[in-house]
């Protein structure tokens, strides 16, 4: 285990590095005072401040290290002391420059500097270094003691100082210079009209500015968009951090908190997040923005506080009271810091079996079948018998724990106390073959995004699936209803479309040309013509006369029984059709009483919500004695009809008409030989002109000459009108379902609608990685469905061969905006015509749909398919970089769905990452994920296993975890933490990461570019 007393690496502590001791001339106040108010300051690491003087620095120490202080002074002393050794001092050197400057009101100015030493430096050497300053050609040497002299009397060349200090190898990175700006002594008021390049000069060479103006700061950190970088670089070189001290000179003044412009103190600190060492002050030289906060509190400190159940504070992972393996693994306790931690180490180290357990620890939601520790093959072998004997017990901010066997499970039905994402499930999403909307890519992203939606926008649903669903449910059931009509409307559209192709015009044209070929042949067949006997005596005349009568009597009432059964044939179909029509009546009331019982049903929940009664909304009437009535009536005349042309029924037409015929046969056998050859003729003659009425019928009556004429003139005049109209009423229908679809995309809009704010705020994400949202409505199935379903493409047609057709589809499609009603119908009306035509030949024969079409599919499932647009998805998706996420490379995947974990995820749940650069290249990371990590870590815990330079270093993680395995003593597992400045910490990260400080610097020393 480390002893680095700061294992919890990089935290945020007060600094005053400007403190005046009883050794600078006009201090107020004795040594014993001074140190009570040390011991008593509200601050970690003071900076002890004299002019050109360690001497105050020197006499504190002193009294640090003397045995006998314990019982020197009163008792406030003595525990002032004490209290006093659990902080860091540093030597601090104030000093003036020669250079007197007109500042902007005119006047003369002299400017000091402050040079902050590194406590491991001998005071000795910094105390002959300032004796050897020279002052007036001579130096200062034994004046050194005089305070007086040193406060009044004494100023140096900066730069000749500057340069003796860098070019003495006692000091060589060991100070730092600190600039105070706009505040007494500072360069603020030098008149950059007269001494511009001087004051440029002095912020380029200094490590550090002295300023609590946050505008000032911020100038410093290059955020005045008014200036390029290339400008900002010119005048000071590099970004430069901005701290404050609080200048104090009076042992009753209150250390560390600031003072205003009147010398009163404030509730604003100097904040610095790094070790209490002279190695962790340098880091704000790189860090100049995230290490430093002048206020009352860091933001992060206060996110911390105010969410004490979301930061994990420590980890102990230990053997279980009762365990017996002589294995040693894990016996160790973790502080953790709240802001960036990185688990390092070589292969095989640990690094991930720590974020394993940690995962364990948070209750992690994550299968365990990605974790690549804690499993059945690894340390969980033989039914855990091994992982059962170890135990985590995560302690959280607030004082929580618990305690967990590292051969448990997640509790899924328990609240995710962190979230995990292990290599192996990083790498699976990032690698689907096809990251569709069901995908694990894409399923991830929905769970981010839904994070986003508030809790009353929510609606109680746990998914944003859930929610989309609920909300679209009535659009979609409008879809499904629009789609029934649509269907029927084919099933119309093709019967008339079938009558409009030449082939059955030509059919109805043969067939009326039968028809008049057999009306030929019957008239051509017209009896011959039998005159009436007339040379016969009166009786006999008299005979036949009565005959005739009788027979011309017979022969009406057989004409009135022939047209009686024709009225009553077709009063039969009449009232067949109307009691279907009935039946059909009485079940689509019965249905719509029951979609009304549904819709009372389901809509019960949400009225009483509303506390409505459904009744009071709507109210369905329905007399079910009418149309049963009806029917009644109508099966009761159909009986009768039924009745009346049976041949059995003795009064009924068929019998009545029988026995009229049997009349005549008895009356035409009275006659004589001739009478009786006229009858004949006459009987012929009837039969004749009955068989002319049935082969030229009429326009209702199929299959005779006047229908096939009826139906040719109809195809020729009125068809197309007919298919005109259907077709219209299809679009307008489907023009219905296009809004409906459009609809839901805006639900998507509306929804996502948060997020979408978030990424247009976010700097980071509109700028690096220029992610958008766009809501759209696409295609994604039509042309693998349009022929693997529909039409073949081994037929001679727009369509044929596989690679061209599917080319020609391809084509044809990207002219067409699925967004607009009128392009998509454009679409399908334009793929249509392909079908009826093949557009390869110029001359663009007919070819007709159904010869295009597969084997056993109809032209209506065809026209279903096209119409309804069940193809259409309504889609409000991310693009990154003008990409759709099906477009993504696997890096690109990774990098955005770490976006979405990190930056996006509205959970302040600490959240695990193993070794997310495996699937990124390093321009990526550095370019891409830095900024993000570095924005995240502000609001939330983020711990990362990496091999990379880029996250652990320059990420700036507040503390490092190393990992090593020690598999001489049983495979003890040995963590080692601390921060990036720590010097055990800073071998380890070049070692681990940079692959030892040769190596490195081999690299380095080939690197040329700029």
């Amino acid at each position: 285990m480390t002893t680095n007393p700061w294992p919890r690496g990089a935290e945020w502590r007060k600094w005053d590095l400007h403190v005046h001791t009883p050794a600078s001339h006009n201090f107020q106040g004795d040594w014993n005072g001074f140190i009570i108010q040390l011991g008593n300051a509200d601050c970690d690491v003071i900076g002890i401040n004299d002019y050109f003087s360690v001497v105050g620095y020197r006499e504190v120490k002193r009294r640090l290290d003397d045995p006998g202080a314990a019982t020197e002074g009163n008792k406030a002393y003595r525990e002032s002391l004490e209290k006093l050794r659990s902080k860091v001092l540093m030597p601090v050197v104030e000093c003036r420059m020669t250079n007197v400057l007109m500042n902007k009101k005119g006047t003369g100015q002299r400017i000091n500097f402050h040079l902050i030493f590194d406590p491991a430096v001998d005071p000795e050497n910094i105390e002959t270094f300032l004796k050897n300053q020279r002052v007036k050609d001579s130096s200062i040497g034994n004046r050194y003691s005089d305070s007086q002299f040193l406060l009044d009397d004494v100023s140096v060349d900066y730069n000749t100082m500057i340069q003796a200090l860098r070019s003495d190898g006692s000091f060589k990175d060991r100070f730092l210079i600190w600039l105070p700006y706009d505040e007494y002594g500072g360069i603020d008021g030098i008149n950059p009209a007269t001494d511009k390049l001087f004051k440029e000069n002095l912020i380029y060479n200094a490590d550090i500015l002295g300023s609590s103006n946050k505008k000032q700061a911020d100038f410093f950190l290059w955020k005045d968009t008014a200036y390029s970088d290339d400008q900002y670089r010119g005048w000071f070189r590099c970004r430069k951090p901005c701290i404050k001290g609080s200048d104090s000179h009076n042992m009753n003044d209150e250390l560390g908190k600031l003072k205003d412009h009147n010398s009163q103190p404030t509730d604003k600190y100097c904040w610095i997040k790094a070790d209490p060492t002279f190695s962790g002050l340098r880091q704000i030289i790189n860090e100049p923005e995230d290490r430093v906060f002048i206020g009352k509190l860091p933001p992060k400190l206060a996110e911390v506080r105010a969410n004490a159940t979301r930061y994990i504070d420590r980890l102990h992972i230990a053997k279980t009271p009762d365990a017996d393996t002589p294995e040693s693994w894990f016996e160790c306790e973790l502080p953790l810091n709240a802001d960036m931690v990185a688990i390092i180490g070589n292969k095989g180290s640990g690094k991930s079996a720590l974020a394993d357990i940690l995962a364990l620890a948070g209750n992690t939601h994550c299968d365990t079948a990605h974790f690549s520790f804690l499993t059945k093959q690894r340390f969980c072998e033989r039914n855990g018998k091994l992982a059962k004997q170890f135990e985590v017990r995560p302690v959280w901010k607030d004082g929580t724990e618990s305690t967990s066997s590292l051969n448990a499970k997640p509790d899924t039905n328990g609240v995710e106390l962190v979230r995990y994402i292990p290599q192996t499930y990083l790498e699976k999403v990032c690698t689907e073959t096809e990251p569709g909307q069901q995908s694990e890519f894409q399923l991830e992203l929905r769970k981010v995004i839904f994070s986003h939606i508030s809790d009353a926008d929510r609606l109680d649903k746990e998914t944003l699936d859930e929610l989309i669903e609920y909300k679209t449910e009535e659009l979609k059931g409008q879809i499904d209803s629009a789609r029934r009509e649509i269907s029927r409307i084919n099933g119309d559209l093709i019967r008339l479309e079938d009558k409009a192709t030449a082939d059955f015009a030509a059919q109805l044209d043969a067939k009326l040309k039968l028809k008049q070929q057999e009306l030929k042949a019957h008239q051509e067949n017209r009896p011959a013509t039998v005159e009436q006997p007339g040379n016969v005596s009166a009786e006999h005349k008299a005979a036949y006369e009565a005959i005739a009568e009788k027979l011309a009597a017979e022969r009406t009432t057989l004409n009135e029984l022939d047209a009686k059964i024709v009225q009553q044939q077709a009063l039969q179909k009449t009232v067949t059709e109307k009691i279907a029509i009935a039946k059909k009546l009485e079940g689509k009331i019965e249905n719509f009483e029951a979609e009304y019982g549904r819709l009372e049903r389901e809509t019960a929940a949400d009225l009483q919500k509303l506390s409505l009664v459904f009744k009071s909304i709507i109210t369905l009437t329905v007399d079910k004695t009418v149309l049963p009535k009806a029917l009644e009536g109508l099966t009761a005349q159909k009986s009768l009809i039924d009745t009346d042309l049976a041949p059995e029924t003795a009064t009924g037409v068929i019998a009545l008409k029988a026995a009229c015929l049997d009349r005549i046969k008895g009356l035409q056998d009275q006659l004589d030989a001739p009478n009786k050859q006229y009858q004949r003729y006459n009987e012929a003659l009837r039969v004749w002109q009955e068989r002319s009425q049935v082969i030229e019928g009429d326009a209702e009556k199929a299959d005779t000459l006047k229908w096939y004429e009826a139906q040719l003139s109809y195809i020729a005049t009125k068809l197309p009108g007919d298919i005109a109209a259907l077709q219209e009423q299809r679009k307008v229908i489907a023009t219905e379902i296009h809004k409906c679809v459009a609809a839901i995309r805006d639900v998507y809009k509306e929804l996502f609608g948060a997020v979408q704010e978030l990424i247009s705020g976010s700097v980071i994400i509109k700028e690096g990685f220029k992610l958008t949202f766009e809501s759209s409505i696409v295609e994604r199935t039509f042309q693998t469905d349009f022929f693997e379903r529909y039409v073949s493409q081994g037929n001679v047609g727009s369509f044929y061969n596989k690679e061209r057709g599917a080319a020609a589809l391809e084509e044809l499609r990207s002219d067409f905006d699925f967004n607009s009603a009128d392009e998509t119908i454009a679409f399908i009306e334009r793929v249509t015509q392909y079908l009826q035509t093949d557009m390869r030949n110029p001359q663009k024969p007919k070819t007709g749909i159904v010869s295009q079409l597969r084997k056993n599919v109809t032209v209506k499932d065809l026209y279903d398919y096209l119409w309804t647009f069940g193809y259409l998805e309504p889609e409000y998706s991310l693009k990154l970089d003008g990409k759709d996420l099906s477009h993504l490379s696997p890096g690109e995947r990774g990098t955005l769905l770490l976006v979405f974990y990190l930056l996006v995820d509205k959970s302040n749940k600490p959240i695990i990452v193993d070794q997310p650069e495996e699937n990124l290249d390093s321009q990526t990371v550095y370019r891409l994920l830095i900024p993000v990590i570095k924005d995240v870590k502000k609001r939330r815990q983020i711990i990362m296993v990496t091999h990379s330079p880029n996250i652990a270093v320059v990420c700036d993680a507040e503390q490092i975890i190393h990992a090593h395995i020690d598999r001489s003593a049983r495979n003890a597992v040995i963590y080692t933490m601390g921060a990036i400045e720590s010097p055990d910490i800073n071998r380890y990260l070049v070692d681990v990461l940079e692959g030892t400080r040769p190596a490195f610097d081999n690299r380095d020393s080939k690197y040329f570019a700029q």
